[in-house]
Formats: C-alpha cells, sequence, structure tokens
C-alpha cells in the first residue's frame, strides 16, 4: 500500500472512530453544542455590557473618583470637622478665600479642594461644589443641584440607595470625612469633644 493510501486510509479510521463515538453518545454532544450556545451568548452580553459603560463614560466624561490622584500636587488645607445645612453647604464652593471645596453624598460631606482641577471653578465638575450630589452620582448627571431643601432620598428604588452607597464609599475612601448634612434647625454635633477624647483615649495608652 502507498503512502498516500495509508494516509487516507488513516483518515477514513479517524472520521468514522468519531462518527461512531458521536452516535453512541448523542446526550454528551447536546451538551457539548448547548454549552457553546451558552458561551457564545455570555460573551456576546458582556462585550455589549462593556460597549455600554463605554458609551456612558463618554457621555458624563471621566470618573470624579478613579482619575483624582492622591493630592493634586495642591497644597492641604488644614482639617474640617462640622456639620453642615444645604445653605451652608453651598458657601463652600471654592469661592472663599481659602478656596475650600464640600461636596455632600448621601447624607455625609467630604472635603474635595485638593482636586480643584476636577471641582473647581475650571474644573470637570465646577457644578458639583458645594452642592449634595447624590443624585447626580445616581443619575451621571453634571447639572448644578439648585434645589435648597435638604434631600431625604425617600422616592429612591433600593438599586438606587446601594448605587448610592457604593458612591458614598468610594469618596470615604478618597476624601476626608467633614461631617454630616442636616436639615434646617438640625443641631450641630460637637466634633471638639469628640477629638479631644480621642486625643486624650491616644494619651493614655
Amino acid at each position: 500500500m502507498t503512502d498516500r493510501a495509508k494516509d487516507i486510509d488513516q483518515r477514513s479510521s479517524w472520521y468514522t472512530n468519531v462518527s461512531n463515538v458521536i452516535k453512541e453518545t448523542p446526550l454528551d454532544v447536546t451538551l457539548l453544542v448547548v454549552s457553546a450556545i451558552v458561551f457564545y451568548k455570555l460573551v456576546s452580553i458582556t462585550r455589549q455590557r462593556r460597549r455600554r459603560r463605554h458609551r456612558e463614560q463618554q457621555l458624563r466624561g471621566p470618573d470624579p473618583i478613579s482619575l483624582v490622584p492622591g493630592g493634586g500636587g495642591q497644597e492641604e488645607l488644614p482639617p474640617l470637622r462640622s456639620d453642615f445645612t444645604v445653605a451652608e453647604l453651598r458657601e463652600y464652593n471654592g469661592t472663599r478665600e481659602d478656596g475650600r471645596i464640600l461636596v455632600a453624598i448621601n447624607f455625609h460631606i467630604y472635603d474635595v479642594s485638593r482636586a480643584k482641577h476636577y471641582y473647581g471653578r475650571n474644573g470637570v465638575y465646577p457644578n458639583y461644589a458645594g452642592r449634595d450630589i447624590s443624585r447626580n452620582l445616581i443619575n451621571f448627571s453634571v447639572e448644578t443641584n439648585e434645589s435648597k431643601e435638604f434631600d431625604d432620598f425617600c422616592d429612591l428604588s433600593i438599586s438606587q440607595m446601594n448605587t448610592l452607597k457604593e458612591w458614598d464609599l468610594q469618596y470615604k475612601e478618597k476624601y476626608p470625612f467633614v461631617g454630616k448634612l442636616l436639615r434646617e434647625g438640625e443641631p450641630h454635633s460637637n466634633y471638639e469633644d469628640e477629638e479631644e477624647s480621642e486625643q486624650e483615649i491616644h494619651r493614655n495608652q
């Protein structure tokens, strides 16, 4: 038998073996086909989600958290600990002499002064300065929150509240916590007493 004939015979034998295996195990082949289809669908869905997130990212601009460097190369302001009402928060929009900028997320106030390239007058998000930006973050909006009323978020869904809590955690990790956002007439906390207590504890350790 020539080499060519041997090669053809081997190929025929291989195809025959595969055919026999398929005939003998139809269930395995069906599962394989179904698995391949499911895998293809998962890959397609993942790609669609990535493309959608990319489009959303382009629409809303840079992420206000992930692109902010540690200190921005700017001089650090002394720590501030105080609660604020909506009206009091408005004063900290970067126009004060010290240039301090505060924002509120989920009733918590953070000092974002070191990120003036994002929250300052000429930054990416100047409309966030001195405002409660909770709904901006949930809705990926850069519109200025002009409301002078305290927002209790009573109309938010569970999903929206979870999103807001995630943003709150990200800001907590990135920026100094200042205090709480209060309703008008609600008493302010005395953080000086807390600081003195903490210093006393450290001295006694």
